[in-house]
């Protein structure tokens, strides 16, 4: 699940060092950035990618590479829009994708999700993210990227599934919902710190558990290990053994978890595309405690 050798990404290779990227020849491998900021963060991830990202990186844009038709942020696009929008990035789908970014809350994951459900099965992130590439002495570059179309062609997978929020209330109704694994802060999860999207309930989704995304990483900023988030997720009441259901505000930090179950060896879990943006402006129940 952890590449730390020189050769090409497999198909369950999720995370690679900064230093397995350092030692890749130019070309080799497509570099990809998907930071993505909270409105009320006041930081403009694009403005920050030109200051300085990777070399040969190209910016994944999370909101821009979404469904245009829906009113919701960032909501999974069809197949047909995501392959434009690789395309017009340069991906190609027979070469291997690393992603990275420099948000407290691993966005990155975001991307990797949406790739693998598409089809790319060589797509890993970059342990540490930006941080960890500049504290390993990896080499930067600004202005915007440089590209070319590639020839990214898309596909829904079996085994990377989204579901929807009539599905959802449906199963909660009648007792049969999957277990519900909510990325929040856990002021937001428990209604006691307002959303950062206006219109929004505080609270969380009946049943919902708790594992903030922030609790995914280590003290220096990486992973944890597949044992330490093994524990991590029991800890909060999460049976490893069962179907598991995540959540967050708007979809980016559910696929960080999706992301580190992977990485402990957890791979049955559906995402809440919607999230609390949808769940939370409806008049569906909700929990606060």
């Amino acid at each position: 699940l952890r590449q730390t050798m020189t050769n090409i990404l497999s198909s369950t290779d999720y995370l690679v060092s900064p230093d397995w990227l350092k030692a890749q020849t130019e070309g080799a491998v497509q570099i990809v950035e998907a930071t993505f900021f909270l409105p009320t963060m006041g930081r403009d991830a694009q403005a920050e990618f030109e200051a300085e990202h990777i070399p040969s990186a190209v910016f994944f844009d999370i909101d821009a590479v979404s469904q245009p038709e829906s009113e919701l942020p960032h909501m999974l696009p069809d197949s047909h829009h995501f392959a434009e929008m690789m395309q017009a990035l340069g991906l190609d789908s027979d070469r291997p994708i690393v992603v990275y970014d420099r948000s407290p809350f691993l966005s990155s994951a975001r991307a990797w999700w949406m790739l693998r459900y598409f089809g790319h099965k060589q797509v890993a992130l970059l342990d540490g993210g930006f941080a960890g590439w500049r504290a390993a002495g990896g080499a930067v570059q600004s202005g915007p990227s440089e590209k070319t179309k590639g020839n990214f062609s898309a596909n829904a997978q079996d085994g990377f599934h989204a579901i929807l929020i009539t599905q959802l209330a449906d199963m909660i109704a009648s007792g049969t919902s999957p277990q519900i694994i909510d990325a929040r802060a856990a002021d937001r999860f428990s209604g006691q710190s307002p959303e950062p999207r206006p219109g929004l309930r505080s609270g969380h989704i009946p049943g919902a558990i708790n594992v903030p995304i922030s609790s995914v990483f280590g003290s220096d900023g990486a992973m944890k290990t597949s044992e330490q988030l093994v524990s991590l997720f029991s800890e909060a009441g999460v049976d490893m053994k069962a179907p598991a259901i995540t959540s967050c505000g708007s979809g980016v930090t559910a696929c960080g978890l999706i992301f580190a179950f992977a990485l402990a060896d957890k791979t049955d879990v559906t995402l809440y595309d919607g999230s609390w943006s949808e769940w939370g402006a409806s008049d569906l129940p909700i929990e606060t405690s």
